[in-house]
């Protein structure tokens, strides 16, 4: 295996892998806004996982859906790496507390937006 040939496969490795690499940064630049949830080793690698798994199946059917353009790929993963893996981490934290017993989880996770939209405002 020539040099080029080795260079051509990681390229291709990482063409394969661009949504999950976006939503991987765009997952651990958000945790930085969530220090006070994610309490351990753990709890990062599962949001930050989630983001990137979250980005890499559904950036191209966000695309396909909202008919943006293939230049915009790499934002929405990151973007969907960002989301994705806040939405994965209160989805866990909603089980692991019981909330599910009291309120469903959409009016559950709109309460969380909801409280952290209303931190800017203080």
């Amino acid at each position: 295996m020539s040099w080029h040939d080795f260079y051509e496969a990681i390229v291709k490795a990482l063409n394969d892998f661009q949504f999950f690499i976006a939503g991987l940064l765009g997952a651990t630049v958000v945790t930085r806004y969530h220090k006070d949830r994610l309490k351990n080793v753990w709890d990062y690698a599962v949001f930050i996982l989630s983001g990137a798994i979250t980005a890499h199946y559904l950036t191209q059917v966000v695309i396909h859906l909202f008919h943006l353009e293939p230049i915009h790929a790499g934002g929405v993963g990151f973007l969907l790496g960002a989301f994705g893996g806040m939405i994965i981490q209160e989805l866990t934290t909603w089980i692991k507390t019981g909330a599910y017993k009291e309120q469903n989880f959409f009016s559950y996770f709109a309460d969380i937006v909801k409280d952290w939209l209303s931190r800017g405002k203080k």
